[in-house]
């Protein structure tokens, strides 16, 4: 059959109008853009922003379209994207002040005021009466301490809108860091008359009550916020911290539920409940909270980093290890379950492996204390007391109120000799957290190297009332009672000691040299005695100086036998066998002894020397 040629001719002019239509990209990227619209407009975000995006390939200089993302980039939890967006749009169109103004807003938050002060400038030049950018600006002189420039900017904002909430609460701002404290709450009171169902102006007005410590204005505040916004999350939250604060532990429990209730997909919501449970020592809750949200969102991280965390604490730590290891099998890099697995191998004593995985962690999150604290932790242990207070020091930047890393700085100070440092950073230590019993025991160990006796006696004999039995504590007083010359006491304390940990052969020294007064061979029998009860290298070597002392080579020799026996990698008994034998002229068995401890640690320096 053959075609007329007209309708040939006809076909074609329609299929390249048609395709001229479609391929006209600004019909294209408009359609694209009004379809955004539309899907914005029903609340459809993932479309519109599809729509959007594709808008954006056909024209990359589509400003309106950058705008719109950004403005849903910021409704759906992704500032980062948006800023970048906002950036783009004000480079493009500086006449959109929004824009702008978000964009200073952005730099603000982020602490870099040089950058937030150039785009408000880049705003008011359009428009030098643009009440946000004035608001914001009034901000901004605010924050750098130029109250006079602030109130100037905030006046003549109030002058085109005097009937501005947010206003009248710069203002108030702006007068209470300047103590006019009357002024102050009376713009905070007026920014609630103009909008009584703003959260953020209540909140201002109970945080104005909590910074005058005026409790009875901050409950009657909080009284009338609790029915108006019982269903916010953020209130919630709020009610929470004030009832720990007055340590009301079930009413905090249930606001935090209730925080969760309101805002099921808040992963810092149910992270803030576990660690409520911690804080109360309740783990089996707080495992439990974990557990389950870890099941209601699979794919967090957060969750399963805070639940590895604490099985490893709980010492649970094949359960924690499987989950790191799930973790770090699809996501290598992950910080959190890089922390679990270096905290592995310090327990292991593999602490040069840990300070490889640690090391990084400290130069890709500088604001993350936890790194900075297992660094000086391990750092300690090696005995590079110098690195591990660099690394605490760190920490406590980062962290300054966490009371742990406080204990920890302070046993730095103690190893490092400094009993004012230790003293200072166990009190703090014990201020945030009385039940911090390890910061107890090194505040008494700074007061006994401070040689204040008196106050490190005071001290335990209060604790032990309430904690008695604490090796360290006991020995701790006993020193405190020799330096003071109670010799009695001290002898007392000390036996208390040896029953609790008759391995003790520090201890074990002191007594015997109390109990006999130095009398040598009184203090060889009082220690045999001992041996009796704890067989340990440690006893036998100080049987064997006693020996040496007592002018008895051939007994102290085998003393130190039976200590190499008991502990074969201490390489002390084999140097005390051999210069023992170096000085019986028995020189051949003296080189015999060395050899045997360069045999078992040939960097031994003790041997390689002998």
């Amino acid at each position: 059959m053959t075609i007329p040629r007209f309708f040939t001719y006809s076909l074609l002019l329609l299929l390249v109008v048609s395709f001229a239509a479609c391929s006209n990209p600004e019909q294209k990227k408009e359609k694209h853009f009004q379809r955004a619209l539309e899907y914005i407009k029903v609340e459809d975000a993932k479309a519109a922003i599809i729509e959007l995006k594709n808008a954006i390939q056909i024209d990359a200089k589509f400003a309106e379209a950058r705008y719109q993302l950004a403005l849903l980039h910021l409704k759906s939890g992704d500032p980062r994207a948006a800023f970048g967006e906002l950036q783009r749009t004000v480079s493009l169109d500086p006449q959109n002040l929004d824009a702008g103004v978000k964009v200073a807003e952005f730099y603000l938050l982020s602490r870099n005021k040089e950058e937030s002060r150039k785009a408000i400038d880049q705003v008011l030049s359009v428009d030098p009466d643009y009440l946000d950018g004035l608001s914001l600006l009034a901000n901004l002189e605010l924050i750098e301490g130029n109250f006079d420039k602030a109130q100037e900017a905030v006046d003549k904002a109030l002058a085109q809108d005097t009937n501005s909430d947010k206003l009248h609460n710069i203002k108030g701002r702006i007068f209470a860091v300047q103590e006019k404290w009357s002024e102050s709450e009376a713009m905070f009171s007026r920014a609630i008359e103009l909008a009584p169902d703003s959260f953020a102006n209540h909140m201002t007005l109970l945080r104005y009550y909590e910074q005058r410590k005026n409790e009875d204005a901050f409950r009657k505040q909080l009284e009338v916020m609790i029915p108006k916004f019982s269903e916010n999350a953020q209130f919630q939250i709020l009610l929470a911290n004030f009832h720990q604060s007055k340590n009301e532990i079930e009413e905090a429990e249930k606001a935090l539920q209730k925080a969760i209730q309101i805002n099921k997909d808040s992963i810092p919501f149910r992270l803030m409940l576990a660690e409520f449970y911690k804080k109360q020592k309740n783990y089996g809750q707080a495992e439990e909270q974990l557990k389950s949200s870890s099941n209601e969102f699979p794919q967090n991280m957060q969750l399963k980093v805070a639940l590895g965390e604490l099985q490893f604490d709980l010492q649970k730590f094949e359960d924690a290890r499987k989950l790191m290891e799930s973790i770090l099998s699809t996501n290598p890099t992950n910080g959190g379950a890089n922390l679990i697995k270096a905290r592995f191998l310090i327990r292991d004593g593999k602490n040069s492996e840990a300070i490889e995985i640690i090391t990084p962690l400290m130069k890709d999150y500088p604001k993350w204390a936890d790194p900075f604290y297992y660094s000086a932790l391990t750092h300690l242990r090696i005995g590079k007391s110098d690195l591990a207070q660099q690394s605490i020091d760190l920490a406590l930047q980062n962290n300054p109120r966490n009371d742990r890393y406080h204990a920890l700085a302070a046993q730095i100070y103690l190893v490092r000799g400094d009993s004012n440092g230790a003293g200072k950073e166990a009190s703090i230590a014990l201020r945030l957290n009385p039940r911090n019993f390890p910061a107890v025991k090194i505040l008494a160990k700074s007061l006994v190297q401070a040689k204040e006796f008196d106050k490190a006696i005071k001290l335990i004999e209060g604790v032990e009332k309430q904690v008695s039995g604490d090796a360290e504590l006991i020995g701790s007083l006993s020193i405190a009672y020799l330096g003071k010359g109670e010799n009695e006491k001290a002898k007392e304390s000390l036996t208390r000691l040896l029953e609790i940990v008759p391995e003790s052969t520090r201890s074990l020294a002191l007594l015997a040299a109390i109990t006999t007064q130095n009398d040598v061979p009184k203090s060889i029998e009082f220690v045999k005695k001992q041996i009796t009860k704890s067989n340990t290298g440690g006893h036998y070597l100080l049987l064997g100086e006693l020996y040496v002392r007592d002018k008895q080579p051939d007994q102290a020799l085998d003393a130190f036998l039976k200590a190499q026996e008991l502990n074969p990698e201490n390489p002390r008994p084999y140097l005390l066998r051999a210069r023992l034998l170096q000085q019986t002229k028995q020189t051949d068995v003296a080189i015999a002894e060395y050899n045997a401890l360069l045999k078992k640690q040939p960097d031994s320096i003790g041997g390689n020397m002998g």
